[in-house]
């Protein structure tokens, strides 16, 4: 019997870590852990930035002697938090685009461009005949250096990095391929920052990061929130390509720990009938949970889940 072949995605989050591991022979995520970091970590409770990564690195020692790794290789995801990212556009007979690029970052940056490491995407198919669009992404170099260290010091690799909101990306187009046609708005909730990104043909078109603390509200007024920032996203939408944006908004799939509250969940789901909680087990297998604990946790494990796919992709 062939051996089972498995990709390991890690979602870093402010106040939990989660780790799923996919197996692409079996079509099916084989293990999931998801550790909540110590009170003491969280940056509201006044940690310094060494202090939350020390409590990272610490974590993750134990994961690693917790759980079989087929080889060090690892995909991370950051906050979208700890990553500036910038929708950014060249000229397409520009013959040194990533130059004209790296100059429109660095001018947005609140430092000096050589503190940070960065890197562009190019969005497909959302470039015209004369303009190229790109998806700019600069981390601090002192981050850069901290996720390693955690990470390495777990005699891991982080082989690919992305941003948890981004990689939600790789879940749905994994689940919903049906959908990837549509207008969708993807949103990551924590407790503290709700992010939401739209997509347009699969393809990315804009997206926003929304301080707003949930701590304490009530589904209705998260509802009315998302509503708001919704028709925020929609208007940019429209701006920049073909969407339709007639009031009705789009399809909205919500992943992130906040909607691992059953209650809140529910209110929220029926005060706005066009969202549903993204199911990253819709279409992929799942050998890690059973169906109560998938109930309550797959939302949170989204991210680690959209990490071990991309991790598989490029395999």
């Amino acid at each position: 019997m062939a051996k089972s072949i498995t990709t390991s995605g890690l979602d870093i989050q402010r106040n939990y870590i989660c780790m799923a591991q996919y197996s692409s022979r079996d079509a099916s995520v084989k293990y999931i852990c998801l550790v909540p970091l110590p009170i003491s970590a969280d940056f509201a409770a006044g940690s310094d930035t060494a202090g939350y990564w020390g409590a990272v690195a610490a974590e993750l020692r134990k994961i690693r002697k917790n759980v079989r790794f087929t080889g060090p290789d690892v995909a991370c995801s950051l906050p979208c938090d700890m990553v500036i990212t910038r929708a950014l556009e060249a000229e397409s007979d520009d013959p040194d685009q990533a130059a004209a690029l790296r100059w429109e970052l660095a001018a947005s940056l609140p430092a000096p461009a050589n503190e940070y490491v960065f890197d562009f995407y190019e969005v497909d198919p959302g470039h015209s005949i004369d303009r190229r669009r790109y998806i700019a992404a600069a981390a601090r170099t002192e981050t850069m250096t901290y996720l390693n260290k955690a990470v390495g010091g777990a005699k891991l690799s982080p082989n690919i990095i992305d941003i948890d909101l981004f990689a939600l990306t790789h879940t749905f187009k994994a689940n919903y391929r049906e959908r990837i046609g549509e207008t969708s708005i993807l949103l990551h909730g924590e407790l503290r920052r709700t992010k939401m990104l739209l997509l347009h043909n699969s393809s990315y078109v804009a997206h926003h990061i929304v301080d707003f603390n949930a701590e304490g509200c009530s589904a209705t007024d998260y509802a009315a929130m998302l509503r708001a920032e919704s028709a925020l996203l929609m208007d940019t939408g429209a701006a920049v390509c073909d969407i339709v944006n007639n009031g009705d908004g789009a399809a909205t799939y919500l992943a992130g720990a906040l909607f691992t509250d059953p209650a809140f969940s529910t209110d929220l789901l029926a005060a706005l009938p066009r969202c549903e909680l993204l199911d990253p087990f819709r279409k992929v297998g799942c050998d890690a949970m059973d169906d109560e604990r998938k109930a309550i946790h797959s939302p949170q494990v989204a991210v680690a889940v959209g990490m071990a796919l991309r991790a598989e992709e490029a395999s």
